[in-house]
């Protein structure tokens, strides 16, 4: 199960809003952008898995009409992305939710869109968390997961700034992702996706 001492947000909700504000704000609408035009969804219900903030998941529903539900293990992030949302007058297209991603408490094939932007190195059982993925997307759905900065220019930007942060910050969070990529690609392999367009990662994890 995820646990909160191993998560940043949980662990340390205003630290991590302040990073997640000043450092990688600008992240979010370039991949908000891909997502919606690799994908075309623009109505419909996104979940944002292990949202943090709901920086994301705020993006997307700036750029779309899709109602979002702001998934995340920790209250105090909730309470955050909450806030966010009434501020960007955003609150009639959301939703929250508190749980863990190995057990989310939806319907099956309830979601058009499953988004999440590093959370993964915190999910402890990808093949448990990939299945309730899968279970709660519809048919056409797909799903973005993973980390990934929109571009290299952008990448290299917030790598300098965290450093100077958190000095060897990259190396550390670096190797969070590569531990997830050599397993991941056994994990969707034995997943039964059937006909769901279903998975893509975002910029290879990181």
């Amino acid at each position: 199960m995820q646990s909160k001492k191993r998560n940043a947000g949980g662990s340390d909700p205003k630290g991590f809003d302040s990073i997640v504000s000043e450092v990688f704000a600008p992240i979010y609408p370039v991949i908000s952008e891909q997502i919606i035009e690799q994908t075309g969804k623009l109505n419909g219900y996104c979940l944002d898995l292990g949202c943090g903030t709901g920086a994301l998941g705020r993006s997307i529903a700036k750029l779309s009409d899709l109602h979002v539900t702001f998934y995340d293990q920790s209250k105090e992030m909730l309470d955050i992305s909450t806030n966010y949302v009434k501020e960007e007058n955003l609150i009639d297209r959301s939703s929250f939710r508190m749980g863990d991603v190995h057990e989310i408490p939806l319907d099956p094939n309830c979601m058009d869109l499953v988004i999440s932007r590093g959370s993964i190195p915190f999910w402890d059982d990808l093949d448990k968390a990939f299945s309730e993925i899968m279970r709660v997307l519809k048919n056409d759905g797909h799903a973005y997961i993973g980390g990934g900065f929109g571009n290299e220019k952008l990448r290299n930007e917030i790598i300098e700034k965290m450093n100077k942060r958190k000095g060897g910050w990259r190396n550390s969070t670096k190797d969070k992702f590569d531990l997830k990529k050599k397993t991941l690609p056994k994990v969707i392999q034995n997943l039964n996706i059937g006909n769901k367009n279903f998975i893509k990662i975002l910029n290879k994890l990181q």
